[in-house]
């Protein structure tokens, strides 16, 4: 999976991935790296958390060079705007957009966006404007996109879906605290987190979450931890 995405998005793999787990990163550290981690639940439903990925030239030899990488595509959508939804090697779902040479409002390649399935996607999308000092960007009548202070913070595109959650989710958000990881989860849970687990491995540690409508994400090690910035396994 890890060298699908790092072919798919220009990432490189970081030397200490493992068979357990395994890390890619933008090698112009332009935006957040993405990390895998093995578990033993089967993929059953369609994922409530999804990648919207921007080419730079068009979205039909995105979607060819995608393929022969090993996604594939489910189908195409026109609906005012287009793109084609496709799979990852395990099924995991995600779309290619228009790329930035048709014309596309936004002129960044790479991932678009982190797309969260919702029931209310207004209420969900209000927390994570608190939780990361966010700011809304659009929205419609059917969802919201939010956007972070710097240029490498991906957008959050949240849209209401009429089935509910039921199993966990494949994917999710890390959260780095800019102080603890204890202040910062106390702080989200003012703001209606709530506390999932603590979690602690191989002397790297952090806390388990879930946002207003039970999506999961993590609270990671901060400065006061003894995190050094660089550390991208930890």
């Amino acid at each position: 999976m890890a060298s699908f995405w790092a072919a798919a998005l220009a990432f490189e793999l970081d030397p200490d991935s493992d068979g357990t787990g395994a890390y890619v990163a933008d090698p112009s550290k332009r935006t957040h790296g993405l990390y895998f981690q093995a578990v033993p639940e089967p993929k059953v439903v369609k994922n409530r958390v999804h990648l919207d990925l921007r080419p730079i030239t068009s979205m039909e030899e995105d979607v060819a060079r995608l393929r022969e990488l090993g996604a594939t595509e489910l189908r195409f959508v026109d609906e005012g705007s287009c793109w084609t939804v496709m799979a990852d090697p395990e099924g995991d779902e995600f779309c290619v957009l228009r790329g930035v040479a048709e014309g596309a409002k936004r002129d960044r390649s790479g991932v678009d966006s982190v797309v969260l399935d919702c029931g209310d996607p207004f209420r969900v999308a209000a927390f994570w404007i608190d939780a990361l000092a966010y700011r809304e960007l659009e929205r419609s009548d059917v969802g919201i996109e939010i956007v972070g202070p710097q240029d490498g913070d991906p957008m959050l595109s949240f849209v209401t879906v009429p089935e509910p959650k039921t199993v966990k989710n494949r994917i999710h958000l890390d959260v780095r605290p800019t102080g603890s990881m204890a202040a910062e989860v106390d702080r989200v849970t003012r703001l209606d987190a709530t506390v999932r687990g603590f979690i602690e491995v191989d002397g790297s540690f952090w806390t388990q979450m879930r946002d207003p409508e039970g999506n999961e994400f993590c609270v990671l090690r901060g400065p006061e931890d003894g995190w050094v910035p660089g550390e991208v396994l930890a």
